[in-house]
């Protein structure tokens, strides 16, 4: 797959269950869709059948200014997901967002993905037209909470109850909202440790005396999968990104 996107460096994840290692996003795997475009069949005739199941699985991140810088001037030599065309991407704006900034109640407009289009101008080769985002690490898709809040939250109800998980997070948001994060949660545990378990064996834990068991061994197994970050949920789709650039 490397070198089938041009062998860039380019942070790019797959969610096709077929790419190894299983490196699943838990932020990616408990929130919205996975951005998968549909190919229009006068472009998906044109690509391998080894690329079909790939280029409709992608998300893009960045981290940092400087990797949104890198990124955008590699645009020209990166195929767009949609149709696979070279040539043809375009920075096509920014998207915003309110979102809870510095631990605080109030939302605030902030920066949540950069734009990209796909031009159809071209004349030798055109593209689609269509659009795709380049999402900031630490913003979940169509919700304004952080990484790190949606970590903070899962850590308190596995301990307690999903009410008190809400008050520790000083979120705005309803506690039905919250409810709903922590079924998708639920449902996909087995996922998140299929992807945990290709970095490594679960810890020793303390979990039969906690009030969800199962799911403090997901969050244990995570904390100990990346122990030299505040937030290990961001660095797990980071440990996805590199795993699918070195397949």
């Amino acid at each position: 797959m490397h070198g089938e996107f041009g062998k860039l460096s380019l942070p790019i994840v797959t969610a096709n269950l077929d790419v190894r290692p299983h490196f699943f996003i838990l932020i990616i795997i408990i929130g919205p869709r996975l951005f998968t475009p549909r190919l229009r069949p006068r472009y998906a005739r044109c690509l391998p059948s080894s690329l079909k199941a790939t280029v409709v699985g992608e998300r893009w991140f960045y981290r940092s200014d400087e990797e949104w810088i890198s990124i955008a001037e590699q645009l020209k030599n990166t195929p767009c997901p949609h149709c696979h065309a070279r040539g043809t991407l375009n920075r096509h704006g920014v998207l915003y967002g309110f979102d809870n900034t510095n631990d605080s109640n109030s939302q605030q407009r902030t920066l949540r993905a950069r734009r990209i289009l796909c031009s159809k101008r071209r004349q030798s080769r055109p593209g689609c037209g269509r659009t795709f985002s380049i999402w900031l690490a630490h913003k979940i898709r169509r919700f304004s909470l952080s990484t790190r809040t949606l970590l903070t939250f899962l850590q308190h109800a596995v301990v307690g109850t999903i009410a008190n998980a809400c008050k520790a997070v000083n979120h705005p948001r309803s506690e039905r909202t919250f409810q709903r994060i922590w079924k998708r949660f639920d449902h996909t545990q087995i996922r998140i440790r299929t992807a945990l378990l290709g970095r490594g064996p679960p810890p020793e834990s303390s979990a039969a005396s906690a009030r969800r068991p199962e799911a403090t061994q997901v969050l244990d197994h995570l904390q100990a999968s990346f122990p030299n970050t505040d937030c290990p949920s961001q660095s797990l789709r980071w440990a996805a990104k590199a795993a699918v650039e070195d397949a």
